[in-house]
């Protein structure tokens, strides 16, 4: 059958370029011969016991028993000579508050300066050198680890020793919880870069990340090559079926706004068309593809365009002949109705999930809801009587349409008015009232595509633009609005909750107060 455009046999897919050198395999081997190198290198055989240990317990109830924490303490290796002061103390003898974050750190520092001037730098600004110092509060319930300029570990360390802490401290296991943090410290003081674990893991990742590209490659290899083959049969689909699709817009009723949106639709058409035809002639045929297309990133752009645009032309020149059937009720008529119907229908049987009932519903909001339920059945009433009289040929179908609009724009407006007292309820200023009107965009954005094809529904999007506005007449108006509505609710409160409770940093507080006279020493402190 010959055809207006070029026959899609006729288009033929050009051949391709030559492949891309495989530099995983490379990759990997360089990868595994750099871990087999990390593995084999030996660790250092110099373990020191502390120089000194001292246990300093102030609280009269006796969390420990400094001499037999002393003695275990005694025997743990590290990699250098340290004083090690272990302190358990209570802030408020310090007269500092629980709620004050940098609390431990404080009452350390005074600590030192009232009882154990040893621990203190020479210049009074740093802890003395060499030192080591581990505190608890196990009434407060702060970990806090200290050390001197040439003994300190970074941020990462100091709170890698209060992690190790926590879980013994929250037991009520003091010296566990101190010598869990005693243990880490020596663990990670001046251990070499390649026992770092941060090391082996970036090798694994990146091993793990190489074959992982390599396998991702072959499959987004398969993908494109997938989509090209199975859009080329549905574009030949489109071509036969073009003189069809194109007397169907020409018989379009021309005074019926619904036939000048499939019109417009025809327009586009016509333009993918001629887009499908161009991307189909960069393709190779299947007979002359190589193994290796599809690996480089332009050949999966043109297969993933050439996908997007048949499937585009596949549905549109459907929506077309349906469109046209419906408005002269010809063939399959029935089912151009029905996907008019769908989106409402969607409205009402989501009724009872969208529209809750709670604690925190307000009188307002409970009777907005129930009338949108008696709406609802209204609406479902009036889409059985419609769908009556348009197989009595009791009503035109243009003026079904426009009903069905009408349905949509009433059921719009209560969902708006809904929303507007659900806002007014729960929002508690001005500000709270704005993040769950934002909230309004994810729930349009989630919707955008919600897969109707309704002709309905491309009509209004005309009006939109053409108005200007994104609501056509600057008023809330959506094919579904109870669809909407749920969306927008699990949105709204969400977004409120994460408002009302921003989340904070559970990390260790370093740094003294301004109390403290611009002390500079190394350390940090956090809660379990």
């Amino acid at each position: 059958m010959p055809f207006s455009t070029a026959d899609p046999v006729a288009v033929q897919p050009a051949r391709s370029q030559s492949a891309p050198t495989p530099l995983a395999a490379l990759a990997l081997a360089a990868l595994v011969s750099l871990l087999s190198l990390l593995v084999m290198l030996p660790a250092p055989a110099l373990a020191e016991t502390p120089r000194s240990v001292s246990v300093t317990d102030t609280d009269t109830t006796g969390h420990v028993d400094p001499e037999i924490l002393e003695s275990r303490l005694a025997d743990v290796d590290f990699r250098r000579q340290v004083d090690l002061a272990v302190l358990v103390l209570d802030i408020t003898d310090y007269g500092l508050e629980e709620s004050q974050d940098t609390a431990l750190n404080d009452a350390v520092l005074a600590h030192a300066k009232d009882a154990a001037p040893e621990l203190l730098a020479p210049d009074g600004d740093h802890w003395a050198d060499g030192t080591v110092i581990i505190a608890l509060d196990p009434e407060n319930r702060f970990v806090g680890t200290y050390a001197g300029e040439d003994v300190k570990l970074d941020e990462d360390g100091f709170e890698a020793v209060q992690e190790a802490m926590r879980d013994d401290a929250a037991d009520g296991d003091w010296e566990g919880s101190l010598q869990a943090g005693v243990e880490e410290y020596a663990d990670l003081l001046d251990r070499p870069w390649w026992q770092h674990p941060a090391t082996l893991v970036v090798g694994l990742v990146a091993l793990g990340g190489a074959a992982v590209t390599a396998l991702s490659l072959v499959g987004l290899r398969r993908a494109a090559r997938r989509r090209v083959d199975e859009s080329l049969p549905r574009l030949d689909d489109v071509l036969s079926k073009r003189r069809l699709t194109d007397a169907a817009a020409r018989t379009l009723p021309t005074e019926s706004v619904y036939a000048q949106a499939a019109l417009a639709d025809h327009e586009t058409y016509r333009e993918k068309i001629e887009e499908a035809t161009q991307l189909c002639t960069q393709l190779p045929t299947p007979q002359e593809r190589r193994w290796a297309w599809g690996l480089k990133g332009p050949e999966r752009t043109l297969a993933r365009d050439f996908e997007q645009v048949v499937t585009y032309l596949d549905d549109i020149d459907d929506d077309i002949i349906g469109t046209n059937d419906l408005l002269h009720r010809l063939g399959d008529w029935h089912a151009a109705w029905e996907r008019e119907l769908a989106p409402l229908q969607d409205s009402i049987d989501s009724i009872d999930s969208a529209l809750e009932d709670g604690e925190d519903v307000s009188p307002e909001e409970a009777a907005a809801a129930a009338d949108l339920r008696e709406m609802g059945g209204d609406v479902a009433q009036e889409m059985q009587t419609l769908t009556t009289q348009l197989e009595a040929d009791q009503i035109a179908p243009d003026s079904a349409l426009q009903r069905l609009d009408t349905l949509t724009t009433e059921l719009s407006a209560a969902v708006a008015a809904l929303q507007r007292l659900r806002i007014s309820h729960l929002a508690a200023d001005d500000d709270e009232a704005e993040v769950m009107r934002d909230a309004s965009w994810d729930a349009d954005l989630e919707h955008e595509d919600q897969g109707y094809r309704s002709v309905r529904g491309r009509r209004h999007a005309l009006d939109a633009a053409a108005s200007g506005s994104p609501d056509g007449q600057g008023t809330f108006w959506h094919l579904s609005p109870l669809l909407w509505y749920r969306t927008w609710h699990d949105e709204a409160d969400t977004d409120l909750e994460a408002h009302r409770n921003p989340s904070s940093s559970s990390g260790s507080t370093s740094g003294y107060s301004a109390s403290s006279g611009g002390f500079s020493g190394a350390g940090s402190s956090s809660r379990f």
